[in-house]
């Protein structure tokens, strides 16, 4: 029977939760951005501006959900191993 992985190491830990917090609001601030951008520039007659602009929307609103997410898993992190769990001193 094969071994179950090791569990990563809380700094390991918190550092996935930081990616995960730093690729929510890259994608907020990016599809973000590009979202204005076409809404300024919107030609309401191409059918191409209009999906472009209701994809940057929907990835814009997933950086939110994503960073609702990181939320709730730090506080579970936190709660599970205390406030300082994986930081560097």
């Amino acid at each position: 029977m094969p071994e179950a992985e090791p569990t990563p190491s809380l700094i390991q830990q918190r550092l996935a939760l930081g990616r995960l917090r730093l690729t929510a609001l890259f994608m907020m601030i990016g599809w973000g951005a590009l979202a204005a951008l076409r809404v300024v520039g919107l030609d309401a007659t191409k059918v191409l501006d209009w999906i472009v602009l209701i994809f940057s929307l929907a990835l814009a609103l997933y950086g939110v959900k994503l960073l609702f997410d990181y939320r709730r898993k730090v506080r579970a992190f936190e709660d599970r191993y205390g406030t300082d769990a994986g930081r560097q001193k």
